[in-house]
């Protein structure tokens, strides 16, 4: 992971070409831009992956054609890990751009790379970028919103009020479910645990097994070889069972959700 954070503004970009003098070329046209900050060349497939996932660059600029995995084999690993970048292919044939657009590239350059199609490229990224930013700031805000709403629930001897951030994780009990609130803080209300998945992923909730539903907010720990999970709110902690298959599960759904 990158080891410190970027000015926004600043578009990181990795160049990933076979050829040294193509590589050097692009780098000395991205430099010319302003606000655009090379992080890295890479020589191959490989090296480009293990690139990607310490620096985690913005734009990758990638040459479709190399030797042992070509382009879109590295993508297929981008994907495969699911890393966020964005790829931009480069090529001297013009017959690879319709399948640079069948694997979702942001955009394709043809070599020799011209410096008024290069930053027409790189200007269409910041823009887009910025409209996700602003995408995402929206969608964190209607999430903040749902956090702090409150739930009414049915019990045995009345109704429960709760707000979803108030619940650490749920339990299946039978046909009804137990919400812990706390260490010594449950409630049993009478609605079966699918149904109250249903009402609480949406709130950051995962389930985490047949009986068990977390709230992720206070997950902060998860172990393959225990098979186990640690929920913490405050001075209350939890030690929850977890299939080994769920905790991979687990951690794609936390990181889609950020």
């Amino acid at each position: 992971m990158k080891t410190e954070n970027h000015h926004p503004d600043v578009v990181r970009a990795l160049i990933v070409d076979d050829e040294e003098r193509a590589r050097d070329l692009m780098e000395i046209l991205l430099m010319r831009l302003p606000g655009v900050e090379v992080c890295g060349k890479a020589g191959s497939a490989d090296e480009a992956l293990e690139m990607v996932i310490q620096q985690v660059p913005d734009l990758v600029f990638l040459d479709v054609q190399m030797p042992e995995k070509n382009g879109f084999q590295l993508v297929d690993y981008f994907r495969k890990y699911l890393l966020n970048t964005t790829v931009v292919f480069v090529t001297a044939h013009a017959e690879f751009a319709i399948s640079a657009l069948k694997v979702a590239a942001f955009d394709y350059l043809l070599k020799p790379v011209m410096m008024e199609q290069l930053n027409e490229t790189v200007l269409r990224f910041r823009v887009e970028r910025l409209h996700r930013l602003q995408e995402r700031k929206v969608d964190r805000l209607l999430e903040l919103s749902d956090k702090h709403s409150t739930l009414k629930f049915n019990t045995r001897t009345g109704y429960l009020l709760v707000k979803p951030g108030e619940i650490i994780y749920c339990e299946a009990d039978v046909n009804y479910t137990t919400l812990y609130l706390g260490k010594s803080n449950a409630e049993v209300v009478t609605l079966n645990l699918g149904k109250m998945e249903e009402l609480l992923v949406p709130h950051s909730f995962y389930r985490i097994s047949r009986s068990v539903l977390v709230n992720t907010i206070y997950l902060k720990k998860a172990d393959r070889q225990k098979k186990k999970c640690l929920l913490v709110k405050g001075e209350d902690k939890f030690w929850l069972d977890i299939p080994l298959n769920h905790i991979r599960e687990l951690e794609m759904f936390i990181d889609k959700s950020q």
